[in-house]
């Protein structure tokens, strides 16, 4: 049997408003067709007999018959017996043509997953506990399975353009790849039309979601929308990784042993990874290599947020794992094993990170090589854009002893290739030249025309390479006041 609160479905509701919108203006016409046929029935008195005989006769129609509300009557059930069949007739089109919710994403995920068919057993409410990662400013909202056992994942990334947003379908296979991805909406992202048409099937599409994707900006010009998107990626595949159970996890497990390993004292500490990947250029150190040594090679780095800051540098995989944790430059905890004295540890204790609070922006730097003034440092970001920047900074005693910086050369170029231009991104290599501890600010924030300070729209780069221009600035002070 038909239900008419059927008609609910498809927008048969608006149609069914408007139809009786019609009845009601009809029935009030005849209402007022009908005040106007009483009120002309008053009778009229007649002056003289002559008069009342001079009378025309009248058509006898039927005593107090009007034919024009006569024929409004009929043309009103006429309209409502034409409303109730349209009625009818919408419920029976409703209840054959009707579309689920489920079949409408259904199809919609059709144009970048042919075939999707929905596991209506699987509960698309994310796990609370891995639905938000800083790292990406993200956020997991939902969680589809297909009947085959591949994921979507509805993922929000953040850092785009003005602090905006996208939110994409990523498609995980079961496989533990990406598939494909769309975008479902953004915020603040007026020049996503930029992002090639093809990127949902080509970027990231075939990489192992195991490990961090990298920054993909084939065919586009928008760093801060790319970036959005990679983050949203990233999300999709962290929650895959500790929610779904896809693929290996080694971040997660180094989370874990560092976790352990500190106990109950630091439960309510965050921790994030802080990016270390960036290869070596022109033989200058990299983060990680100038924290190794010939057999500890450092995998991760994760700041750990809570009271105070503090690092963990996790060395080897899985079995082998070696954990040092760092506050104030102090070890709080290492692996059974570990001795101070061991080179990597002494790296670490030589180079601390430098950690630096621009606004509302948090970036670090560690100082990986040191010689005759010429400071070599690394910035870095939580996160995976913009890319690691390494300096080689030259530093000179000013008039009164302080440091003052004479040359910068960047041996790992951390642009990514769009808008703001890599001359105005990198502004501050060359504008910063000159600058000590107690004026780089003001250097930093120099709008003025020609003036030293950064260009709009490349801010995270420059917080990077201000980051280690500080450091190496902080580094040549505290190395004259210590008469070293």
């Amino acid at each position: 049997m038909i239900d008419l609160l059927s008609l609910s479905r498809g927008g048969s509701v608006a149609l069914l408003v408007v139809m009786l919108v019609i009845v009601a203006a009809q029935i009030g016409l005849v209402v007022w067709l009908a005040v106007l046929h009483f009120k002309s029935r008053k009778p009229v008195a007649a002056t003289s007999a002559n008069e009342t005989a001079a009378a025309p006769s009248q058509p006898k129609t039927g005593k107090g018959k009007n034919p024009a509300l006569i024929a409004s009557v009929k043309a009103v059930a006429i309209l409502v017996c034409i409303c109730f069949v349209c009625v009818a007739l919408l419920a029976v089109c409703n209840e054959l043509m009707y579309i689920s919710d489920e079949e409408r994403f259904n199809r919609s995920l059709s144009k970048i997953y042919p075939g999707f068919q929905g596991d209506s057993s699987f509960d698309q409410t994310p796990d609370s506990q891995f639905a938000t990662n800083h790292a990406y400013k993200g956020q997991v909202k939902k969680v589809y399975k297909s009947t085959t056992g591949d994921y979507i994942i509805e993922a929000l990334g953040g850092g785009g353009f003005q602090d905006g947003s996208v939110t994409l379908y990523v498609v995980v296979g079961a496989d533990a790849k990406i598939k494909a991805w769309a975008v479902k909406e953004n915020v603040g992202q007026s020049y996503i039309d930029r992002i090639p048409g093809n990127a949902g099937n080509t970027w990231y599409v075939g990489e192992d979601i195991s490990n961090e994707l990298a920054l993909n900006m084939t065919g586009a010009t928008v760093v801060a929308t790319s970036t959005a998107i990679n983050n949203a990626v990233n999300m999709a595949s962290y929650y895959a990784r500790n929610a779904l159970g896809l693929g290996e996890n080694p971040e997660a497990d180094a989370q874990k042993a560092v976790a352990e390993l500190l106990g109950d004292q630091y439960a309510d500490y965050k921790m994030t990874s802080v990016n270390i990947s960036r290869a070596t250029v022109d033989g200058s150190k990299g983060v990680a290599e100038a924290l190794s040594d010939v057999n500890n090679g450092l995998s991760y780095l994760f700041l750990m947020q809570g009271e105070a800051n503090m690092f963990a540098y996790v060395y080897g995989a899985k079995e082998t794992l070696k954990i040092v944790v760092v506050k104030d430059n102090a070890i709080v905890a290492k692996t059974e094993g570990v001795s101070d004295t061991d080179e990597f540890v002494v790296n670490i204790l030589a180079n601390p990170v430098y950690t630096f609070t621009f606004g509302s922006y948090q970036a670090y730097a560690i100082v990986t090589e040191s010689a005759d003034g010429v400071y070599t440092v690394a910035g870095l970001k939580v996160g995976v854009t913009p890319n690691t920047y390494v300096l080689k900074i030259t530093v000179q005693p000013d008039t009164d002893g302080k440091g003052k910086v004479s040359a910068i050369e960047a041996t790992v170029n951390g642009y990514v290739p769009g808008e703001p231009a890599e001359t105005n991104t990198n502004k501050l290599i060359t504008s910063l030249v000159g600058a000590r501890l107690d004026n780089i600010d003001a250097w930093y924030n120099d709008k003025t025309e020609g003036g030293t300070g950064f260009v709009t729209g490349a801010t995270q780069s420059a917080n990077l390479i201000r980051a280690a221009v500080q450091a190496a600035l902080t580094a040549f002070d505290a190395s004259s006041a210590s008469g070293n």
